[in-house]
Parts: structure tokens; C-alpha cells; sequence
């Protein structure tokens, strides 16, 4: 055998070997760093602080006593930390979901590391109640969160604090009228919640059929329905989900969906700059749920993040997902995103991406339809035969044209 032969032979082999231990160790890295796992005592200890705090009248909301006396809403385990949010698997005997024991999440920023908020400060009684004045001034301040929400009935809300909490104000005030202090206490616990993000759009639209269900809060904790993005969504490396096609077209059609949701079912279009498949989940109504909405902006406030003082090339406008333009002649951001929601879901989710250690989530389609497929999810992440970074959004049409292929392929299948 040519020794030529030979060494082209041993040169491949160690290629091989060298991709497959970049891609394995990159793919243990990765790993390392989406489960940076919580401490288990840390965890415990917060639920410990949360009933303490329960227990001396600090902490209220509809979810406390089930934590904390009746223990029908035990801790199980933690999960991974994410911008400082603690995020805390629970079970739940009977009070998320009558006479029926499910699981539910238990989330917070908690106040004494990242999550940072101005202190409510609202005018008092000498033995703490409200004033007049104070109660004004917080229904004022509420309004102007709830506004932000762009929630096109909020006119019709009578009772905003309630609205926004787990309790009825006014019945937790009667209930508790031995306590001067219920009333700021009540407000405090409903400040320290529509400050995070995530609870504060959650809880306001619980109507979209793609937001995860409410339970109910205890202090500044909020629990939530259960809703893993599962194999299908966060396969594990090598081995992958073991679905089919089928499963995984009906899982891209409710994530397109969601796309058609965020673009035209709100007062103002909701952008998502922070997009990956593991952002998404299946609840318990086997629908897909959006499970980190702390990237999500309304139109006005995303003008507002892509408005950056200055710049010399577009990525400096860049908000994670949502890609700015930048004027060259100006040094300025324009206040206009020039990719949309369709094009990044297609980019990167549903797309086969080099860069990616995951297929996407509509590779391998049936044979028959993989001709017609293809080209269509090309164009829909790299519209315009866009290349490296896109800044053009995917239209409309492509859309239809997708969504209604994938419908086509599960009838046919």
C-alpha cells in the first residue's frame, strides 16, 4: 500500500478525531454553563427566609400558606441560575391544579443580588398605614407599569392592585386589620413583583394561549405552570430526540404561531431578542409556551434600546437578537430593527445551522417534501439570500407559505 495513501489515510483519521473532541468538549462547556446548578442548601434557605418573612407579616401573597404551613407546595430541587433569576422546581398537591398533584416552577430576582428596584416610597400614617395621598400615589405608579404592558383593556380594570397580585387587597386588609401595616405590606409585595419583568408581562396576559400559567406569588416568589422544552426542544448531544417529524412540524407550527401572536395579537408589535429553542417549552395543554419573556420588548420600548448614542458599524446597534442599523454617514443608531421575529425563530430554531451542535428543528423531513421545504426555510432565515449576520426582515408571505407546508406535511404524513 503507497505510504502517500497511508498518511492521507492517518491525516483524516486525526481530523476526525480532532472535530469530534471540539465539538464534544464544546459541547460539555456549553453544558457547564446552561447548568450552572443552584445550591441545594442556598435554595432551601430561601424558601426558609420566604415562610420567616411569611411568618412575621412581610411576605403575602395566595401561595404562602401552601409553602409555608399547609407544605402542599413543597421545594424539590433547583435548577440553573440565569441572570440571577432563581428558578425552583416544586411539587404541588392539589393547589395549582385541583385534586391532582403536577409540578409547578417557583421564580424570583431575588433582592438581595441582582434584582435592584427603587424603593417604594409612599406617604404614611405615623402607625404605618397609608394616607389618602400615599394610596394615590401608589395607584398612580402601578397604572404607569400596567400601562407599559400595552394591555388594550386596562381601562377596563376597576381594582389594579388585585389585578396585578395574588390576593384581594381589600380582603387581605380585612383579614388582617389587626396589622397597620397591611396595607404598605400588600403594596411592597406587589412592587417587588411587577418589577421583574417576566412576572409582571406573564401576569398581565394570562389570556395568550403561549403563556405559561399563574399559580400565584408569596413575596416577591411567583409560581408558575410547569413546562419543560423537553427532548424535542433541548436534545441531549449525539443522541437527539428520537422524534419524529411529525412531533417536531407541531411543535415549529405553535412556535410560528407565537410569531404571528407577538407580531399582530398585541396594541403594539412584542419583539423577542433572545431566541433559542430551549427558551421555549410544552405545558401541561401540550401547547408550546414562551419560558424566559425577559426578552421580550414592545415596540416602544425596543426603539428605545436600539437608540444607541453612537456608532461605526451596524452590530453596535445590535440588541442581542434584534439587529439595529446604523446611519454611517451619521454615527448614528436608527430607531428601527432591521431583522424580525420570523427571521431569527427560522435562523435559529427551525434551520440546520453549521455553527450550531443541534439540527434544527425541522431537519430530516419526509422525501417527498424535502424539495419544497428546504429552499422555503432558507428563505425565511436568510431572506433575500442574505449572508453572515441578516439585517432583513423575513416577509409575511413567506410565513403563510411555510405555515401552511407544515400543516400540509402532517395531513400527508
Amino acid at each position: 500500500m503507497p505510504r502517500a495513501y497511508l498518511v492521507r489515510k492517518l491525516k483524516l483519521v486525526i481530523f476526525c478525531c480532532i472535530v469530534f473532541i471540539l465539538l464534544y468538549g464544546g459541547n460539555i462547556l456549553r453544558q457547564a454553563i446552561r447548568d450552572r446548578k443552584c445550591s441545594e442548601e442556598e435554595s432551601k434557605f430561601l424558601m426558609d427566609e420566604l415562610c420567616h418573612n411569611y411568618s412575621t407579616h412581610a411576605a403575602a401573597g395566595n401561595m404562602c400558606p401552601a409553602l409555608c404551613t399547609s407544605k402542599k407546595l413543597k421545594y424539590n430541587k433547583c435548577t440553573n441560575y440565569r441572570g440571577g433569576k432563581k428558578v425552583l422546581i416544586a411539587q404541588c398537591d392539589g393547589v395549582c391544579k385541583e385534586s391532582s398533584t403536577v409540578k409547578a416552577v417557583i421564580k424570583s430576582k431575588h433582592p438581595k443580588e441582582e434584582f435592584r428596584f427603587e424603593p417604594l416610597d409612599l406617604e404614611k400614617h405615623a402607625n404605618g398605614s397609608l394616607t389618602q395621598m400615599g394610596y394615590k400615589m401608589a395607584h398612580n405608579i402601578f397604572k404607569s407599569m400596567l400601562d407599559s404592558q400595552m394591555l388594550e383593556e386596562r381601562d377596563k380594570i376597576s381594582d389594579i392592585f388585585s389585578f396585578l397580585w395574588s390576593l384581594d387587597v381589600e380582603q387581605y386588609k380585612r383579614e388582617n386589620r389587626e396589622l397597620k401595616s397591611a396595607e404598605m405590606t400588600a403594596m411592597q409585595n406587589i412592587w417587588g413583583l411587577i418589577n421583574q419583568d417576566e412576572y409582571l408581562f406573564m401576569k398581565v396576559h394570562q389570556k395568550q394561549s403561549f403563556v405559561p400559567k399563574m399559580y400565584g406569588t408569596c413575596g416577591f416568589y411567583y409560581v408558575m405552570e410547569y413546562a419543560p422544552p423537553g427532548d424535542i426542544l433541548d436534545p441531549q448531544f449525539f443522541s437527539g430526540s428520537g422524534s419524529s417529524f411529525e412531533e417536531r412540524a407541531k411543535i415549529a407550527i405553535d412556535i410560528l404561531d407565537i410569531v404571528q401572536s407577538l407580531d399582530y395579537g398585541f396594541y403594539e408589535p412584542v419583539h423577542m431578542c433572545d431566541v433559542k429553542a430551549e427558551n421555549f417549552g410544552i405545558g401541561e395543554d401540550q401547547q408550546v409556551k414562551i419560558l424566559d419573556s425577559d426578552s421580550l420588548f414592545f415596540h416602544t420600548s425596543m426603539m428605545k434600546n436600539l437608540a444607541q448614542p453612537s456608532c461605526t458599524n451596524h452590530d453596535d446597534c445590535d440588541f442581542f437578537d434584534c439587529r439595529g442599523w446604523c446611519e454611517l454617514e451619521t454615527g448614528k443608531c436608527t430607531k428601527q430593527r432591521s431583522n424580525n421575529n420570523l427571521q431569527t425563530v427560522c435562523e435559529d430554531i427551525l434551520i440546520d445551522k453549521p455553527t450550531n451542535f443541534y439540527a434544527g428543528l425541522l431537519h430530516n423531513p419526509p422525501s417527498e417534501f424535502k424539495e419544497e421545504l428546504m429552499p422555503l426555510l432558507e428563505e425565511c432565515a436568510y431572506p433575500a439570500h442574505s449572508k453572515g449576520i441578516v439585517r432583513k426582515p423575513t416577509s409575511d408571505d413567506v410565513y403563510w407559505k411555510l405555515h401552511n407546508l407544515l400543516k400540509r406535511i402532517m395531513r400527508e404524513s
